[in-house]
């Protein structure tokens, strides 16, 4: 976890953090930035054009159990005229780091990293993998969406009634944590949890709050009820069975920018602590995905 460099994350954040519709001339210039540092990091690199968009998708291939892979995963496209710095340059600038930590170690299984296009227009570049990936066992996904922003205000922590009573122990944490902004939120389905488990192990590990949040098979898909827990990239593994998680800062209930709606999403905004924190767990937690 030691090898997670903060610094090169917050300068990939500054440079991704500008509008970046898809098909503009910035979307075109981070998705060649994923493409570079993935290939830098030793991985094998393809972009998957699906017809609307194109995912970029850095490929390691395990050395013992090469045909079961880990992924972890970012999208790096964003709504017109917002910078996105939290959303979602945060999580690609953490995707490639860990790549980079990860491409350094032999990983008995193999480990995909890529970058989504689309997740904004409703999660087209993840579903077009997804709905793709054969030839391999998908031990299980990970998903960064929103990792930058937190607060050690007291009260900044929105967490709504419906989720405190389905989650009753992580709504007294946060009683007791005086309703900071300032944990890691996890959300899991069954097959995700034990994953989800030993990141939570590792970032509290680092002294770092963290609550996740499993959701039943019958629970995950179900919109009204849950919606809110599944409007990211994990999303698209879940409606294929496939194991996967989401690790965020909780978004609109933590952040007033998101989607740039009460100010800017810019990169002076966001919390390095917070986010270093979230990169060593992963980095650990996808580590030990992969069999290290």
């Amino acid at each position: 976890m030691d090898c997670v460099d903060p610094v090169r994350w917050a300068e990939d954040v500054a440079f991704m953090a500008q509008s970046r519709p898809p098909g503009s001339i910035h979307w075109q210039k981070v998705q060649d930035r994923c493409a570079t540092e993935l290939e830098q990091a030793g991985f094998v690199v393809q972009r998957q054009d699906y017809g609307s968009g194109i995912n970029v998708i850095g490929t390691r291939e395990g050395t013992a159990a090469a045909s079961e892979v880990v992924l972890l995963a970012a999208h790096y496209d964003h709504v017109s005229g917002c910078p996105g710095a939290d959303d979602n340059a945060s999580g690609v600038a953490g995707a490639l780091e860990v790549a980079r930590v990860l491409g350094q170690a032999k990983l008995p299984r193999t480990l995909m990293v890529a970058c989504w296009d689309e997740e904004e227009s409703g999660l087209r570049g993840s579903r077009a993998f997804a709905q793709t990936f054969t030839g391999a066992k998908l031990a299980v996904a990970f998903n960064f969406d929103m990792i930058g922003y937190a607060s050690a205000a007291e009260h900044s922590q929105i967490f709504p009634g419906p989720l405190a009573e389905r989650f009753p122990g992580l709504a007294d944490e946060l009683t007791a944590n005086k309703g900071r902004a300032d944990f890691i939120a996890v959300v899991a389905d069954a097959s995700a949890e034990p994953f989800a488990l030993e990141l939570e192990a590792q970032a509290e590990g680092l002294g770092r709050l963290t609550g996740v949040m499993t959701l039943t098979d019958a629970e995950k898909l179900d919109d009204d009820a849950f919606g809110v827990l599944s409007m990211s990239d994990h999303r698209s593994f879940w409606e294929r069975g496939f194991p996967a998680l989401h690790v965020f800062d909780t978004g609109v209930f933590r952040n007033p920018a998101y989607h740039c709606t009460l100010g800017l999403d810019t990169p002076d905004k966001l919390d390095h602590a917070f986010a270093t924190d979230v990169l060593k767990a992963t980095t650990a937690a996808v580590a030990a995905a992969a069999g290290l």
